[in-house]
């Protein structure tokens, strides 16, 4: 658990790379579909890279460490192959991809939050709110033909990455708890 928890820090750094992507639609909705692209492209190459590091070194310390493994390696699979379309591709897809991507990250952050359940975090509560909220953004992203065009699209995504950031920040800290309790 040691390993783990010193550690923390991945996942607080995940949340303030989220934190700022969502901050980005909101301060800039009108820049080009192109020019969001390549932001994400960006945050899913880091993040998947920070998620596998996080993963391989906790497997012998957390439950379910594969899935932040599998998210990780998705993440970072995304990233390259939208970093390798043409440009008039990855607008068109793009809308599906962070779609699906917070929907999977939706769910990932529920079994993360039934992880700090398990090891005792007060908290754990928020983190699997946290997680309810973006699912269900994640089907209204998805879904409604309403929230599939233009500026809907860049508030819906910049919600969804400002809660899916502030979960990662909440799992940071409640992960750096376990290792002050550890340690008394």
């Amino acid at each position: 658990m040691k390993r783990a928890v010193k550690n923390w820090w991945i996942s607080l750094l995940m949340g303030i790379l989220a934190i700022i992507m969502g901050i980005f639609c909101f301060a800039a909705p009108g820049a080009s579909l192109v020019g969001l692209t390549y932001v994400f492209v960006i945050g899913f190459i880091l993040g998947g890279i920070l998620d596998i590091i996080f993963a391989v070194s906790n497997r012998d310390y957390l439950y379910g460490w594969g899935w932040t493994l599998a998210a990780g390696i998705l993440e970072l699979l995304l990233g390259i192959m939208l970093f390798t379309l043409p440009t008039a591709s990855i607008t068109v897809i793009l809308v599906y991809f962070v779609g699906f991507w917070i929907l999977f990250r939706s769910i990932w952050s529920i079994g993360e939050s039934t992880q700090l359940r398990m090891l005792g975090v007060k908290g754990w509560g928020w983190a699997l709110a946290l997680g309810i909220l973006c699912t269900v953004l994640s089907f209204l992203y998805l879904l409604s033909p309403t929230f599939s065009k233009g500026i809907f699209v860049v508030a819906l995504v910049g919600i969804s990455m400002l809660v899916y950031g502030i979960f990662r920040i909440v799992m940071a800290f409640e992960f750096r708890q376990i290792g002050k309790q550890l340690k008394d």
